[in-house]
């Protein structure tokens, strides 16, 4: 039997291995690019800009499907073009969005050794699969919870929503455990939303979102200032507590531009927000 290799097949190798490499040798220019449009300044920039960025990361993520660097850039990228530029204006199209950044962040933990098809599960075993999991899967986890829980606040109506409300929450519950602090105490303003955005009849408990609200703006020393904007879209209008609107997104609004330079176009896209909020007043109270 002739054991030589085809000279076309080891092209092939050779191409595919190269494309895998090219894609992480390009992964600290990925990084610096998210470092970028998280510094940016103006939003409408950012909002014409990040679609390309993402489509980008997808192509890049084809030569490297494992890649957790492109994944958590993607699961963190469509949750936040949702939640930041879409949202408002096009709940159904964010939703679609959302779920895509599910689905990288899924595949992220995936890659990090969690089991496939996690959304999938029934409940019980879904809480018994996030006990499994460790702080080398914080990441994945707190960026599906995330873009789960944005779904979730904009399809209270739909049955499916009812059912991912548990899972929501033990996901949510499991990265507060594992880090309170996480993505500027992510954990804590999740958990403040997810708990302040229902009405008691829905499931939502006043007390413990404004204690979650509460904790999350110590930890950050109130410089991430979409904190302030959640706590007032979500608990304010739900206790109907104007007092509390109004000085929470006055604070934003005051709040300099270099509040937290790491973080200028989220708190850019918080100062919108609450010119909104505060032009709707009336309506929400």
């Amino acid at each position: 039997m002739d054991a030589r290799i085809p000279a076309g097949l080891i092209l092939l190798i050779l191409f595919q291995g190269c494309s895998t490499l090219s894609t992480r040798m390009a992964t600290p220019m990925v990084q610096s690019q998210y470092i970028s449009i998280n510094e940016e300044t103006d939003p409408v920039l950012a909002q014409q800009a990040i679609p390309a960025s993402l489509k980008m990361l997808e192509g890049l993520l084809r030569e490297d499907p494992g890649n957790e660097t492109l994944l958590k850039n993607l699961a963190e990228g469509f949750c936040g073009y949702a939640f930041s530029f879409v949202e408002d204006t096009d709940p159904k199209r964010a939703s679609r969005l959302y779920l895509r950044g599910r689905g990288y962040a899924e595949r992220l933990l995936v890659a990090d050794g969690a089991p496939e098809h996690l959304t999938a599960q029934s409940p019980e075993q879904f809480k018994g699969t996030l006990q499994t999991l460790d702080a080398d899967h914080l990441p994945g986890l707190y960026w599906m919870g995330q873009c789960w829980a944005g779904w979730l606040m904009l399809n209270l109506d739909d049955l499916q929503a009812f059912v991912a409300i548990s899972k929501v929450e033990a996901i949510l519950q499991r990265a507060l455990a594992m880090d309170e602090s996480y993505h500027y105490a992510g954990p804590h303003l999740l958990l403040g939303a997810f708990y302040g955005g229902r009405s008691k009849l829905l499931g939502g408990k006043p007390d413990v979102a404004r204690s979650h609200f509460e904790q999350s703006l110590n930890l950050t020393q109130n410089k991430f200032l979409m904190a302030k904007v959640i706590y007032a879209k979500t608990y304010a209008v739900q206790m109907q507590d104007r007092p509390l609107f109004k000085k929470l997104l006055g604070e934003v609004m005051d709040a300099p531009a270099d509040t937290l330079p790491e973080q200028q176009l989220a708190n850019a896209v918080a100062k919108q927000k609450a010119q909104k909020l505060l032009e709707s007043a009336d309506d929400l109270f």
